[in-house]
């Protein structure tokens, strides 16, 4: 059947179905209440310890002045004691102080006269003994631990049918765990630790000799630096092999253009002087002094100034006997070409520079692979070098912890001898309350009812799901998709008037 999701729909479905809803409920506030009714009703023990982590009491020669190292390391502390307190050995040994009698007397009978036949031994199943069933109920069942967050007090709590039974099993727990506590992890074991530091520092000695004759045969002195030293020679040969490679080049090159040139060039050239007159010569200056005058008079004074026109016909004087001065024949001589010396003797001073880099770059490149393979051998050295020297560190390292461990053992030896503990009662045992505080009966039922309404609804919605009947006219509509005409009321059911009749 279709439900309708609506307020209307679901309290119509919930009153429908309003038996199952209270059979459900029903049945598990019963269950509930004949639980509390038929446990056994169980008292609290409380005590609390507290850890301290001076290292004065943990034996740690490591740790600060001030406590027992990180949070964390304390944290891991207070969980290993909670595993303690909770360990099978210890409450085996608490429940035969106290004694399986007093603490479960159901289990003790079991011990005493057991079952002659057994449904688990039949089946070929391992049964666990009465004392196994015992430990395993009071390290799960009996004992609660809770420690608060950041903090080092731990508050222990144990629950027994007998409230005196529980307040004494607590102290005896707390008893036998400071005794556990003065020797779990303070077990001195001197004697070993100092032969184990004699023998490391054996080998610490061996080390540092290979690693000084290794220094003595290698002559190494500073690795580091030697090798750096190297490197930068190295680069510097290939800086200078590059450079040198450059100055070929351009020998190469400038040789051949001389070359060439050289070939156009002619080693003498024919000299053309001149046989020149002083007077000659002098009239010359003449000129050319009076031609700059000419043209500042022109210039300041105008072309038509007496002083412009004296100078022109000076001009003219000079210029005519310049003109009618006779000419003489030249005279010549030939002589060494000077440009042809001069690229010859570049050609000459390039060639010398190409055989001198030729010359070097062999040498370079030699000094360049004695220096790598130098390196390479230097680096195979550093290697077995640094083998030596992590041995050595190694060595040295474990050795350093043995001698810590031998400080450690030796306060730990002393804190064992005087009874010393790093945990202390915060609070002895003592009941938490008159009246038992198990089973808890308002929260049970709580549970109770909770499940039954919860059962009860499920169960409801699912009944009426599977129920294919027509109930309502909104049913009608949904899934019909016809309108509704008119309702019937229930016949099978007496009016008022009818009720009132009978």
């Amino acid at each position: 059947m279709i439900i309708e999701l609506s307020t209307s729909g679901i309290v119509y479905v919930l009153f429908r179905q309003r038996w199952i809803i209270l059979g459900f409920l029903s049945f598990f506030a019963l269950l509930a209440g004949a639980y509390c009714i038929t446990a056994t009703p169980r008292y609290q023990a409380d005590a609390a310890v507290v850890a301290n982590f001076n290292r004065q009491l943990t034996g740690d020669v490591s740790a600060d002045h001030g406590g027992g190292g990180t949070p964390a390391a304390a944290d891991e502390a207070v969980n290993s004691y909670s595993m303690v307190l909770q360990s099978d050995a210890l409450a085996a040994q608490v429940i035969n102080e106290v004694g399986l009698d007093k603490m479960y007397p159901g289990l003790y009978e079991a011990q005493v006269a057991p079952k002659t036949w057994n449904l688990s031994d039949f089946l070929g199943f391992h049964s666990k003994t009465p004392m196994e069933r015992a430990v395993y109920r009071l390290t799960h069942s009996d004992i609660k631990i809770e420690v608060p967050k950041d903090s080092s007090v731990m508050q222990i709590s144990l629950f027994n049918a007998d409230p005196r039974i529980a307040e004494r099993a607590l102290g005896v727990l707390i008893a036998r765990f400071l005794e556990q506590q003065g020797k779990i992890g303070r077990d001195p074991q001197l004697a070993f630790v100092q032969n184990q530091a004699a023998i490391y520092k054996k080998q610490v000695a061996a080390a540092q000799t290979a690693m000084e004759a290794f220094q003595i045969k290698n002559h190494i002195s500073s690795m580091e630096e030697e090798t750096s030293y190297l490197l930068k020679q190295r680069s510097d040969l290939e800086t200078q092999a590059a450079t040198n490679n450059v100055r070929i080049e351009e020998d190469q090159r400038r040789i051949t253009a001389l070359t060439e040139q050289l070939k156009t060039l002619k080693q003498t050239v024919d000299l053309h002087q001149q046989d020149r007159d002083a007077a000659l010569d002098a009239a010359r200056a003449q000129l050319v002094e009076l031609q700059v005058r000419q043209e500042s008079l022109s210039t300041g004074f105008g072309p038509n100034s007496p002083a412009a026109v004296e100078t022109r016909a000076q001009i003219a004087k000079v210029q005519s006997f310049i003109d009618s001065y006779p000419n003489r024949t030249p005279l010549v001589q030939m002589a060494p070409n000077t440009t042809y010396q001069t690229t010859q003797s570049a050609l000459l001073a390039s060639s010398a520079d190409l055989q001198a880099a030729l010359k070097a770059q062999p040498l370079l490149q030699s000094q360049i692979e004695s220096i790598t393979t130098r390196l390479a051998e230097r680096s195979h050295e550093q290697s077995t070098y640094q083998d030596l020297v992590r041995e050595y560190q190694v060595q040295d390292e474990n050795y350093r912890t043995y001698l810590q461990a031998v400080q450690q053992a030796r306060i730990a030896d002393d804190l064992n001898k005087s009874q010393s503990t790093t945990v202390a009662v915060y609070d002895p045992p003592h009941m938490f309350s008159s009246a038992p505080t198990r089973p808890r009966t308002a929260l049970i039922l709580a549970a109770g009812v909770f499940l039954g309404l919860l059962f009860g609804f499920s169960g409801a919605f699912l009944r009426e799901s599977l129920d294919e009947r027509l109930n309502t006219p909104r049913q009608v509509n949904t899934l019909l998709g016809l309108p509704l005409l008119g309702t019937m009321a229930d016949f099978d059911r007496p009016t008022v008037a009818e009720a009132g009749r009978g």
